[in-house]
């Protein structure tokens, strides 16, 4: 069955806005109840009051990302703890991993919807630039109930933005590698409720090549176009409230491919004609209504699609890029809040719902005329139940996962104990399972895919601290031991090719650090660190050997500064470094350790404009983070704000 997107994307499109016209329409029958601006959680976080910092999350609000000034997601999720983050050039696709797991469908998520990847543990993290989001986080660790994802490691969740009305917003950047970026955004207010409407522009007209320079590449000529655009719309009501967003991305990359290199091996090779298209849809509407003082429920319906089209590659035969992915997504989820005292000071929340997924993905060949479709069906329901006794908490949850593809069904489990033992301290401990079938795309792309690839599971258990003396200061450390089987990773082979595989068995063992102070009104810094040991112990080149798990550093970490020079000018400066790494199962083929300093400058001319000075990788290192490939120098951009 040929897919055919145009009416895919107007049907489901209109499908979940037809929330948003009931409402409307209930909304000139009703008395309208004006609130006040809400940031709102996971309903889990929410019940669970201070003792919910026992995830191991790290988080960026609105403010953050203005603080940390840059482009996009890769900009934030670099030197966080547990998280490997490898690039190629500044707009190429970035590989991640969480607690030494990769992950499909559900590693990035946006307004609570699963983002589909292009191949195995890659994502296009530069189709989201931070002026069109209010917040990122990444979790780490299995929490199931807070997103629809199904990743053994953690997630990233990215949250769209929503402007007040009459405010709005004007970005211009350029600088090196001919780079050109405008961003734009409008707020609005009426009787039908809150509008935002918000788009960008980036252009890359001397991009540097993605092979590299010892397999052709050089240092500027690949360009590349994107186009995003978003609308959200939010409305509240005496115990209804009701939002909904669109987000749209459409871009072309020119692209490097696999071809005969000079040593007569195989390799990712500069290739002047390959390109790379992308066109990304995704809407979700979701519903909150309050039926009682002790019962929450909340219902999300979304849809993602995701088309890539070109071709890549001088060898013979080689290579399609298209493949189409569609999701189709809803979720309901209920809270049942009952105090067991009256101060509250020990209470039960229980959660139940079900999560339903429909992956349906076709990747078609031009050289060979032929079309290969898949689709996979997910059901699962989910219960959790939360005891809050003064200052402890214990959370157990239940999840059946009902795949009619890979697998069937599942019964997962987690587990988690919480104690504030002072008030400005806090442990916790965990324990869990979790499965994952392979997403469509690991399977179906044409050139990293694998039809045959299993699904991956895992067991494992954390141990975690905080401690918060002071509004000024904090320092939280987690332990974690996850033992994974068939995890699916993206590897060097023997022939010079990269491919999705499964290792049979991995353990991982990690310890991470996060810390943050604020010296003064004017000074603040912080830094983060994680230790992490991979082992293959089932490897069949032998057995005997202990292998580390391809592209997992044992040492990676972060340090940075902010200063406030003068009252408009705040420098901000920070150090990122990763270990050397493996690129293949065999730990034959090395890639060095590499170090990155970046810097920025920001002048608040008015309340109204800043203009922003930003250096990346200043050191101009030029060791790649994926074997084989390039990694830009250093780099310059200048920028303007105007919001009003």
């Amino acid at each position: 069955m040929k897919i055919k997107s145009q009416q895919l994307n107007l049907r489901y499109l209109c499908l979940l806005w037809l929330p948003c016209t009931l409402t409307i329409a209930q909304a000139q029958e009703s008395n309208l109840v004006n609130l006040p601006d809400m940031v709102i959680e996971s309903e889990s976080d929410q019940s669970i009051g201070p003792l919910s910092n026992s995830i191991s999350k790290s988080d960026f609000n609105r403010s953050s990302l203005e603080s940390v000034n840059r482009a996009d997601v890769n900009g934030v999720m670099r030197g966080l703890p547990s998280t490997g983050l490898s690039q190629a050039n500044s707009n190429s696709l970035s590989g991640l991993t969480l607690r030494g797991a990769s992950g499909g469908l559900g590693l990035v998520n946006f307004d609570g919807v699963p983002l589909f990847n292009n191949f195995t543990g890659f994502f296009p993290l530069s189709h989201y630039p931070l002026d069109l989001l209010d917040g990122v986080s990444a979790t780490r660790g299995n929490n199931a109930i807070q997103n629809s994802s199904r990743t053994l490691g953690g997630s990233i969740n990215l949250s769209s933005r929503q402007l007040n009305d009459g405010k709005a917003f004007l970005h211009t950047e350029g600088g090196s590698y001919g780079t050109l970026r405008n961003t734009a955004g409008i707020g609005t207010q009426n009787k039908l409720g809150n509008w935002t409407f918000a788009g960008g522009q980036t252009n890359i007209f001397e991009g540097i090549s993605q092979a590299s320079p010892a397999n052709g590449g050089n240092n500027e000529r690949d360009n590349s176009q994107l186009s995003t655009g978003l609308l959200r719309w939010n409305k509240d009501f005496k115990k209804l409230s009701v939002e909904s967003s669109v987000y749209y991305v459409n871009s072309r990359d020119a692209y490097d491919g696999p071809g005969v290199l000079a040593n007569k091996t195989r390799g990712w090779k500069d290739d002047p004609n390959s390109f790379v298209k992308q066109q990304t849809w995704l809407a979700q509407s979701k519903a909150s209504y309050h039926l009682s003082d002790h019962w929450d429920s909340t219902l999300q319906f979304g849809f993602t699609q995701d088309q890539q089209t070109g071709r890549i590659g001088s060898l013979p035969k080689c290579c399609s890029m298209n493949l189409t992915s569609q999701l189709l997504l809803a979720h309901w989820r209920n809270t049942h809040k009952i105090a067991l005292n009256t101060q509250k000071q020990q209470s039960l929340n229980l959660i139940w719902g079900v999560d339903a997924q429909q992956q349906h993905g076709e990747n078609i060949d031009l050289l060979y005329k032929s079309t290969n479709s898949l689709t996979n069906n997910l059901v699962s329901p989910i219960t959790r139940a939360e005891i809050t006794w003064g200052n402890w908490l214990t959370s157990s949850e239940v999840r059946l996962d009902h795949y009619d593809q890979l697998g069937g069904d599942h019964v997962l489990f987690n587990i988690n104990n919480s104690w504030r033992f002072i008030p400005t301290m806090m442990a916790w401990t965990k324990v869990g399972t979790g499965y994952r079938a392979p997403s469509i795309n690991e399977r179906l792309h044409p050139l990293f895919g694998t039809m045959k690839l299993a699904p991956e599971s895992n067991i494992g258990g954390e141990i975690g601290w905080r401690w918060n003396p002071t509004h000024f200061y904090e320092i939280n450390t987690s332990s974690y031991l996850q033992r994974y089987h068939n995890l699916i990773v993206l590897q060097q082979t023997a022939q010079g090719s990269i491919a999705s595989a499964n290792i049979t068995e991995a353990h991982i063992l990690g310890v991470e650090v996060q810390n943050s102070l604020q010296w003064n009104l004017k000074w603040k810094s912080g830094f983060s660190y994680t230790y992490m040991l991979t082992n293959n112990p089932n490897n069949p080149t032998n057995p005997r050997k202990n292998y580390q798990i391809p592209m997992r550093p044992t040492h990676q970490g972060q340090v940075w500064t902010e200063w406030k020079i003068l009252t408009p000018v705040t420098l901000r400066v920070d150090l990122t470094y990763r270990d050397a790494v493996w690129a293949d199962q065999d730990n034959t083929l090395k890639i060095k350790a590499s170090p990155h300093l970046n810097a920025s400058i920001n002048y608040q001319v008015t309340p109204k404009i800043k203009l922003t000075l930003r250096g990346e990788n200043i050191n101009n290192q030029r060791t790649p983070d994926i074997y084989g490939f390039n990694y830009p120098g250093a780099a310059i951009y200048g920028g303007a704000y105007l919001d009003w």
